[in-house]
């Protein structure tokens, strides 16, 4: 059984998985920036099910989101994280993902949001995303 698999959860050998892996075009799905909050869904390319009698497709996809460096650790501070087995559950978790932190922030915020062309790196960001803003 393989402990890697490409972004159609077929399975592949480890060095094909690192070759993939290094190339950030295909490991992003979706990166998204607003008021200093990212909203980043990666392929992971390796089984994220953590169960190991769980039975079904690997769990290879992630979003997670990534509070301004001023509200990282904070009493209010929430984890959010959520993993995929499909691209296509990624892509729809990531808008959702999206979803809740314009509904944290409020207001116009959907207004400020900045997608991965209105920046030069989405992957390589800095300690304080709102660097990227």
């Amino acid at each position: 059984m393989s402990h890697w698999f490409d972004r159609k959860g077929q399975p592949i050998e480890m060095m094909d998985w690192a070759r993939k892996f290094e190339d950030r075009d295909y490991q992003v799905v979706a990166v998204h920036c607003v008021r200093g909050w990212m909203v980043s869904t990666v392929w992971l390319g390796l089984d994220h099910a953590l169960n190991p009698f769980r039975t079904g497709p690997p769990v290879i996809f992630e979003t997670m989101v990534f509070p301004p460096a001023d509200e990282a650790g904070g009493e209010d501070d929430e984890d959010y994280q959520e993993r995929y087995a499909a691209e296509e559950a990624a892509r729809a978790g990531h808008d959702r993902a999206l979803s809740w932190v314009l509904e944290k922030l409020g207001g116009d915020a959907a207004a400020d949001v900045i997608s991965p062309a209105q920046f030069s790196d989405p992957v390589v960001a800095p300690d304080d995303p709102s660097a990227l803003l």
